[in-house]
């Protein structure tokens, strides 16, 4: 997910944590979140699973901002489709043993 929001997002506006990195690490501990979801944090202002999906839609442009119609559906929804695609994300898109985003290349981008 990291890599195609780095590509699609043209105007630099996210940033990425990975949960292990020390940033990540004090975030969870500090807001009790657990590390098998997306979180977003904003101004301080922290939400996982469908919501942070749907406020990261809200920073990108056009055609991805149309995704936060989606507020509309309620959150225990949302967030059992997340959940269904999260388990279901490696045998449909495919899996690696390592993170394959430039580092070198995106540092502006990676909080550590």
């Amino acid at each position: 997910m990291v890599q195609f929001l780095i590509k699609i997002d043209k105007k630099k506006l996210l940033s990425f944590a990975g949960l292990s990195s020390e940033f990540g690490k004090e975030l969870a501990i500090k807001h009790h979140i657990s590390a098998d979801s997306v979180v977003f944090y904003n101004n301080k202002i922290i939400s996982t699973e469908s919501t942070a999906f749907l406020n990261i839609c809200r920073v990108l442009d056009f055609p991805y901002i149309l995704l936060s119609i989606f507020y509309i559906i309620p959150a225990f929804i949302r967030d059992g489709m997340y959940k269904f695609i999260a388990k279901h994300r490696f045998s449909w898109f495919g899996e690696t043993d390592q993170c394959i985003i430039d580092l070198h290349k995106h540092s502006d981008r990676i909080i550590t």
